[in-house]
């Protein structure tokens, strides 16, 4: 999917973690747990772009760094990522910040390509614009 497979065996060699928020009119949605997790017998298996709560954190694990990016974890996700459908949330203007080290850039266009890297922070503003970008306390990864 995404071009990323699900494995038995989560490689860690790289190992980082991005937030994702999503506002709807202001008010604070939650990331579906275990997006990229798909539970199976015997085992288990794993996207390397996956969660594990409702948090927003994203884990992102791989055998070797490389480019993993939102619209990858919204394809693994099963979800739209464009300017009129945000995990099925239409009709209504779409905003998206970036934060790194607490600067905020809002990105224009290619949501799809925006970078899952370390320590970002991703805000998707759905309705009304949003009056405040969350601001995540990181501890340790």
């Amino acid at each position: 999917m995404s071009g990323i497979e699900c494995l038995v065996n989560m490689p860690e060699t790289y190992h980082v973690h991005t937030h994702v928020s999503v506002f709807l009119n202001n008010e604070a949605l939650s990331i579906p747990n275990e997006i990229g997790i798909v539970r199976q017998t015997p085992d288990d298996c794993f996207y390397s772009i996956h969660t594990h709560d409702k948090s927003g954190k994203i884990h992102v694990e791989a055998a070797a760094p490389g480019i993993f990016t939102l619209g990858q974890l919204f394809a693994i996700w099963g979800q739209p990522l464009t300017n009129t459908n945000i995990a099925g949330l239409t009709g209504m203007p779409v905003s998206v910040y970036v934060t790194d080290n607490g600067t905020v850039t809002e990105a224009a266009d290619n949501w799809e390509s925006i970078e899952l890297k370390s320590h970002r922070e991703i805000t998707i503003a759905v309705g009304t614009p949003i009056t405040e970008i969350p601001n995540i306390t990181w501890n340790g990864n």
